[in-house]
């Protein structure tokens, strides 16, 4: 049988008394026929499990006890309870304790069992009720046939229909057994016709499927006939992780990997100590998109190991997938404490990303500050903190961390340009002008500069262009001015044009409303505003009439005409 389960042994009681090999004391018992055969099939019924014990060894008892009167012991031996607490008591147990599957299907094995029936027992509105389930253990598989559940007044109402399900049950096991022996001839046709005799014997026979299952696996049969064996199973035993990983297996076949991540689910809420499946499925959730899926099972793994770097890695990928993140960031401090070599330049570009798509821009200074120290000539990081500063209105300290990445990286354009627009918004046009000498001095390629700082220029003149306002014209004079020094262009040139004259002709209306108002000394520091700026437009706007000839063409006329009142102007004023 094919099976992802992976169970351990316990370390103590049984597993050690298989260990050491020491045989166990079997006692006497009386049962009609006996004493059994040496080919005699043996079963043993375990002790039940339920919320009130005396109940559970209560309806286990009264189920050994009407197996074994039904039975004769030629035809299949029922292992007594003083047998099964012997071997408890050796091993080191309570008698009557109720045993996880792994330890009961050992102790199945000490007492030579080869069969074993274990259930849960519970009282109800109008009595008991005893769900049990016939075992079988195929080298680390445990394989299982459910029993309708058995309601009665009492245990040993419901016993009796144990009971009788559980013969019906044991009736197909003939079949199954010699479709076990063809599986290892490899007759797999053979196999096929003794699992379906199973299941003609005992219609509700998950081991006669599970069979055909096995049989159609190892002879490559069509994913579809798989799924449907499967489906077949899995309406009897919800929880059968064979029927589920082969249903699994096919919907990766056929590619339909939802399908197959619906099953792998279903794997992981029958055993959700089964680590590995849950590692897998974990990987295909993220894998297909789905990682909130994900989280939760990771969740439950970080549980039982709360430090492991691997789950708190595969953690903070989800939330960040699942753009959770504020959790995302949260996640990765968790996971750099715990292992800090994680860690790494491309932990911070992930942390530093999310804390930028949550807006967080403490949480993106505070991380680039942390990434700069811990990488010193990663000049990445000090421009983002730059940036961040001058969003901030921190100019100075934008203004040397841009300085920071130009040493790191001498012919990185961008740490030359964000010095450059920084200095421009001190007002520090002179500096700006030798920071872009340097920059090409550095290496810097005159183009690059020249198109990224009209690139980064331009939205100062949209903005002019929008309120018409002078001091933002003002601004993009100064941005133009500076792209053309450093990389002069038919561009640089037109819009600088553009934004002088705008500067000039609100200088010249204030000249009129000054010398209306008898302001000498405002009227003539206009005057040299509007000089100033119609001779830059003037230089600028021939070489820059190639963008647009009418506008540059209009402008040119109007400074002619306009700039004739100027001289004027500094002459009935007095203007030195």
């Amino acid at each position: 049988m094919k099976s992802t389960q992976r169970h351990a042994a316990s370390a103590a009681g049984l597993f050690a008394l298989v260990l050491s090999g020491a045989p166990a004391v079997l006692a006497a018992q009386q049962q009609r026929g006996g004493p059994p055969a040496p080919d005699t099939p043996r079963i043993l019924v375990a002790t039940f499990r339920s919320s009130d014990p005396k109940l559970g060894i209560e309806a286990s008892d009264e189920v050994r006890k009407r197996v074994a009167n039904e039975n004769s012991a030629k035809d299949l031996w029922v292992i007594s309870k003083q047998d099964v607490n012997n071997t408890l008591a050796a091993s080191g147990y309570r008698p009557d304790s109720a045993l996880g599957v792994n330890d009961l299907m050992e102790l199945g094995k000490q007492v030579r069992a080869d069969e074993v029936v274990d259930g849960t027992a519970s009282k109800t509105a109008t009595g008991v009720q005893i769900d049990a389930r016939l075992m079988l253990r195929r080298n680390t598989t445990n394989l299982v046939q459910p029993l309708p559940s058995a309601k009665g007044d009492d245990a040993g109402d419901a016993a009796k229909q144990v009971e009788r399900s559980l013969s019906d049950a044991l009736k197909s096991l003939p079949a199954y057994k010699t479709c076990e022996n063809d599986l290892r001839a490899q007759k797999y046709d053979a196999a096929i016709a003794d699992g379906r005799n199973a299941i003609k014997t005992y219609a509700n026979s998950t081991l006669g499927r599970l069979c055909i299952l096995s049989a159609y696996s190892y002879s490559k049969a069509p994913a579809d006939s798989i799924i449907s064996i499967s489906d077949e199973i899995l309406k009897i035993d919800s929880t059968n992780v064979l029927a589920l990983n082969n249903a699994a297996e096919a919907y990766n076949q056929k590619g339909d990997h939802d399908k197959a991540i619906q099953y792998n689910l279903r794997i992981y809420r029958a055993d959700p100590t089964n680590t590995g499946m849950a590692q897998s499925i974990v990987q295909q959730l993220a894998q297909s998109g789905a990682p909130d899926k994900a989280l939760p099972i990771v969740d439950e793994l970080l549980k039982d190991n709360p430090g492991d770097p691997q789950m708190l890695r595969t953690r903070w990928l989800l939330l960040l997938n699942a753009k959770r993140y504020k959790d995302a960031i949260a996640a990765g401090d968790s996971l750099v404490i715990s292992d800090t070599s994680q860690a790494t330049s491309e932990f911070f570009q992930r942390q530093i990303g999310a804390a930028q798509a949550d807006s967080n821009a403490a949480a993106v200074q505070e991380l680039a500050a942390r990434a700069a120290q811990k990488f010193p000539n990663d000049a990445s990081y000090q421009l983002i903190l730059a940036q961040n500063y001058r969003k901030a209105g921190q100019l100075q300290q934008a203004l040397a961390a841009a300085r920071r990445a130009a040493q790191v990286e001498p012919k990185n354009a961008n740490a030359w340009l964000l010095q450059i627009f920084t200095q421009n918004e001190l007002k520090q046009p002179d500096s700006a002008m030798a920071t872009a000498k340097q920059a090409l001095a550095a290496g810097v390629d005159k183009d690059a500069l020249g198109q990224a700082m009209f690139a980064t220029a331009l939205p100062t003149l949209q903005k002019a262009q929008q309120t018409k306002d002078r001091a933002d014209w003002e601004v993009a004079t100064a941005a133009m001015q500076a792209v053309d020094n450093a990389a002069p262009s038919p561009q640089s040139k037109y819009y600088l044009g553009v934004a002088a004259f705008s500067v000039g002709i609100d200088a010249l209306q204030n000249v009129q409303k000054y010398s209306k108002s008898n302001d000498r000394e405002k009227a003539c520091a206009e005057v040299k505003v509007a000089e100033d700026n119609f001779a830059t437009a003037q230089m600028a706007m021939p070489a820059g009439g190639s963008v647009d000839k009418a506008t540059a063409g209009q402008i040119l006329a109007n400074i002619q005409q306009y700039g004739a009142y100027l001289p004027q102007f500094r002459k009935a004023l007095k203007c030195k």
